[in-house]
């Protein structure tokens, strides 16, 4: 159990609920790092943390401080003085984010609400004109500019981290990329592109050609299609896009595991796949499209078996790193027992 003061500084990595045991085998495995597992996290001693995005990773709290703090009790002088030092001298931009575990959420505001007021009177007692450099994190995290003091409410604690926006891993709060449904879209897995369209921060331009493999029921091909693009969708099994965009898709009754493109064409602009087989099969998918640079752009999602997921894996994660180290491999807030890879493969 941690001190009731202000701890040391540790590093927290967010995760999807229930996938701790995948993130801290991911650190063990590819970095040598023992963790601490919590409901909804990871935590490693002292502030060194790997440098690149985790797979498992939704977000992360750089040299985090503890506090045992009981509801209704005030930070007292000397915590806002040691919390105060992380913006240190150089004024430049900040901004703030207050949150709990995501199942607290609503019960919690609130508490962290109290939380951000009590930290704000405090900085500004202590650092002149420190609310003319204050931000929101929604226009700050973009940019990757300026600083991020991350309050992380769990249970009768409170996590405190200061960073760098551009060592951050998500532009959003905890790293839940929540996404808008459309109500005319076929099936949730929508949701998913939309996440990874957002991360690659780029959006398929019209009369752009998509693949679609493993389409149906075409929550995937309508995100495409509605933005204007040609898309060709391959499944045995039925459509069920309402939608009027569907006249830009052209349904193919073929497998997608076996589909290939005749010899004459150019790449497509976006291969993108979402089928119901196992790691090494989606390897043999990816050495295809990706070998044979039949591709511009990717999204491709990969089934986790239940158990070791992470040696399942390797062997695509390091075909990726020779062939397409350009691609990333995450799991998405709209992801479950599943990691998406994305990305684009011109610059």
């Amino acid at each position: 159990m941690l001190p009731v003061r202000l701890s040391s500084p540790y590093s927290l990595i967010l995760c999807r609920p229930g996938a701790e045991p995948e993130l801290a085998e991911e650190l063990q495995r590819l970095y040598g790092l023992n963790c601490r597992r919590e409901p909804g996290f990871c935590v490693l001693e002292g502030a060194g943390i790997p440098a690149e995005a985790l797979i498992f990773e939704r977000q992360r709290l750089p040299a985090a401080r503890y506090l045992a703090l009981k509801a209704g009790e005030r930070l007292n002088e000397e915590v806002l003085d040691e919390l105060w030092k992380g913006w240190d001298e150089d004024p430049q931009p900040w901004a703030i984010q207050a949150y709990g575990p995501e199942e607290g959420e609503g019960s919690q505001s609130k508490r962290l609400g109290g939380l951000e007021k009590e930290l704000l009177r405090g900085g500004e007692k202590r650092i002149k004109g420190l609310k003319n450099w204050q931000r929101k994190a929604e226009k700050l995290l973009p940019k990757r500019k300026g600083k991020l003091l991350q309050v992380f409410l769990q249970g009768k604690g409170v996590w405190f981290s200061w960073a760098p926006c551009n060592e951050l891993t998500s532009v959003v709060e905890g790293g839940r990329c929540r996404m808008r449904m459309d109500a005319a879209a076929p099936s949730r897995s929508y949701l998913k592109m939309e996440e990874a369209l957002f991360r690659m921060e780029y959006e398929p331009q019209e009369e752009e050609t998509v693949i679609d493999l493993g389409a149906a029921p075409g929550g995937w091909s309508f995100a495409f299609a509605k933005r204007g693009c040609r898309v060709t969708a391959i499944d045995n099994g039925p459509l069920k896009i309402q939608d009027a965009c569907v006249r830009r898709i052209e349904h193919l009754h073929l497998d997608g595991l076996s589909f290939r493109l005749a010899r004459h064409m150019p790449p497509v602009d976006w291969l993108v796949g979402d089928m119901l087989i196992p790691p090494g099969k989606a390897l043999s998918v990816l050495r295809y499209w990706l070998g044979e640079h039949k591709c511009r752009n990717l999204v491709f999602n990969v089934k986790l078996p239940q158990q070791e997921p992470m040696p399942a894996l390797e062997p695509l994660l390091e075909y990726l790193e020779q062939e397409a180290p350009e691609l990333e491999v995450r799991q998405l807030y709209h992801d479950r027992r599943e990691v998406t890879i994305f990305g684009s493969r011109v610059s």
